[in-house]
């Protein structure tokens, strides 16, 4: 399937052109990440599916420019959540596994795939089918990969990537 990354971003965008802005954190600096996290974590549980314990299922689609703090915010979500484990970037495995007590939390890299056929040879779309929150960063690399009722959170960066205020928008159709 393949394609320059101006046509993978069109079609990834395209898929979601229905989608509807249904929380923004408003731009922060990361100093404040904790608390935009846990806000975050409220709307997920108030707009997701949730196991018996109110941890929210489904798929989390995280797009953002390379560098614009991605894989901080789900280290920020595990701290809050009492993940087991420290989240790192799963670029080079593709996947990062996280749990607490008897839920998951799937953190996916698309960033190295070739294409999106390459997503689907390695099975990537059976964690989506599992009763767990999956966080895919680099959706774009697979527009056709995630499910018709995924989310999307977008990372906005105002300013200098290291030290620019951020803004978070969660959609959803």
């Amino acid at each position: 399937m393949g394609g320059t990354g101006d046509e993978l971003t069109e079609r990834y965008y395209g898929s979601m052109s229905h989608l509807q802005a249904v929380w923004k954190s408003g731009p922060f600096l990361l100093d404040r990440l904790d608390g935009v996290a846990a806000s975050l974590w409220s709307e997920l549980q108030h707009r997701m599916e949730t196991d018996h314990f109110g941890n929210p299922l489904g798929v989390v689609a995280l797009q953002g420019a390379m560098g614009a703090g991605k894989t901080t915010f789900v280290r920020a979500l595990g701290k809050l959540i009492g993940m087991d484990g420290d989240a790192v970037s799963p670029t080079f495995g593709l996947v990062q596994g996280y749990r607490k007590d008897d839920w998951q939390l799937f953190h996916l890299d698309l960033y190295r795939l070739k294409d999106e056929s390459e997503a689907w040879d390695l099975g990537l779309t059976e964690y989506f089918d599992s009763d767990a929150l999956c966080v895919v960063e680099w959706p774009e690399q697979a527009p056709g990969l995630l499910p018709s009722h995924s989310f999307l959170l977008q990372v906005i960066v105002h300013g200098a990537h290291d030290s620019g205020a951020r803004e978070l928008i969660l959609s959803h159709s």
